[in-house]
């Protein structure tokens, strides 16, 4: 007969299916070695029962890191029962070998990690979609890269992240902002000296009814958004939007502005008149 240890079991327990059953093995015999087939059978179930619901309340605390050093999940073989007693077939058998259990360990903890990182995903979503329905913005900014961004990073950190505070957010973080978005600027502007610039103002109203009017430089190398100006006190008076055109080719530098748009209303046809007599 050809098989291993649990073949050579039910040949002598008389086992229908897979082998022929012993006609010398004695009645004792049968019995003993089929009570513990069956112990051992509800042992191996009552202890991978423990271990799923063990797993399912870690994975609904949050707690589950698969791969990391300090997991909290221990590998799916801890939870077996550790019995070393053995019957009469032991003495003409060999334990498995250690290479075959870890093949059997990695295909049950293989199964149970796609489980818990199914469950560990959407509970992750489901406070992502709670911050955006709570803060009311747009869907469409869950496609902008950096939200891509963010999450990688935060993937990468891994826990005991702290949130920014209100004043990270406000003071240094948009410090800093500020000054990589200025960098990113910088080769546009050097390239104003070379190839010259439109300047362009778009005025507009909000729905708070306030007069707003963004500057924007225009080059051969794209369009670039400059500031923003809440002119809502002197939006109809040339003479003050003059001066606000003045101060920003001023900044810009003359030498490089050819050319200055805006719409056709009676201010700016004044204000351009007025640029035209000072430069």
């Amino acid at each position: 007969m050809k098989g291993g240890i649990t073949r050579v079991k039910q040949h002598l327990i008389g086992k229908a299916g897979n082998v022929t059953a012993c006609l010398m093995a004695p009645e004792a015999v049968k019995v003993e070695i089929r009570a513990a087939m069956d112990g051992k059978k509800q042992r191996q179930n009552e202890a991978f029962k423990k271990a799923m619901q063990e797993i399912e309340v870690q994975c609904e605390e949050g707690f589950m890191e698969f791969g990391g050093s300090d997991s909290r999940l221990p590998p799916i073989g801890d939870f077996r029962l550790k019995d070393t007693r053995k019957g009469p077939m032991d003495l003409y058998t060999q334990p498995q070998s250690t290479a075959a259990k870890n093949r059997k360990d990695k295909v049950v903890q293989a199964g149970i990690r796609e489980l818990c990182d199914k469950k560990a995903v959407e509970r992750v979503y489901q406070y992502i979609a709670r911050f955006w329905y709570q803060a009311g913005i747009s869907f469409n900014l869950i496609k902008l890269e950096s939200f891509q961004d963010m999450i990688r990073e935060i993937g990468h950190f891994g826990k005991h992240l702290k949130a920014p505070s209100y004043h990270d957010i406000r003071v240094p973080l948009l410090q800093k902002e500020v000054e990589f978005t200025n960098e990113l600027m910088k080769p546009l502007k050097d390239q104003w000296a070379s190839f010259g610039c439109s300047l362009m103002s778009d005025a507009w109203t909000d729905r708070k009814q306030r007069s707003i009017i963004n500057f924007l430089v225009n080059s051969s190398c794209g369009t670039m958004f400059l500031r923003s100006v809440d002119a809502s006190d002197y939006v109809k008076t040339g003479e003050k939007i003059f001066e606000l055109l003045d101060s920003i080719v001023e900044e810009i530098g003359e030498e490089k502005v050819f050319q200055v748009i805006t719409d056709n209303g009676s201010n700016y046809v004044l204000t351009g008149r007025l640029l035209e007599e000072k430069r």
